[in-house]
């Protein structure tokens, strides 16, 4: 593992205007506290995103590239949290709302307008149980 993508990833952190540097900042430090052994990418999906523990994604078709089993991402009005697993009864975002008050949710992503109300032992979670199900591939679903 090189710390180059760790490198971009805080220089990213490190050009965003406060308060959205720190807040960023104590999200991306939960996530690697949560997935120390996972690699750390730049992505563009939609803008910057911190990618973490990458893994080869196939769907029905085949193999179609690496992707993220955690994301990062500010955007203009909130910061996602993106998480690829799948939980008992759905995506395990979706299974875990209730631990991220004042939150928008998709299948795979929370929207943040207030990361001062979120816990981290909530984003911790998240991660942890995100990388228990990426860190040998994508699971079989």
């Amino acid at each position: 593992m090189t710390t180059n993508g760790r490198d971009e990833a805080q220089a990213h952190i490190d050009s965003l205007p406060e308060p959205r540097r720190s807040q960023m900042r104590r999200l991306h430090d939960v996530v690697l506290a949560a997935m120390p052994e996972a690699d750390v990418r730049m992505w563009d999906y939609g803008g910057p995103l911190i990618g973490y523990g990458t893994y080869a994604y196939s769907n029905s078709n085949g193999p179609v590239g690496d992707w993220f089993s955690v994301g990062l991402a500010s955007r203009k009005s909130y910061i996602s949290l993106f998480s690829m697993a799948a939980g008992e009864g759905g995506y395990l975002v979706e299974t875990l709302h209730d631990r991220f008050p004042g939150t928008k949710i998709g299948r795979s992503c929370i929207n943040i307008t207030k990361p001062e109300l979120i816990e981290d032992a909530a984003v911790r979670d998240l991660a942890t149980q995100t990388w228990a199900q990426f860190k040998d591939g994508q699971p079989r679903r």
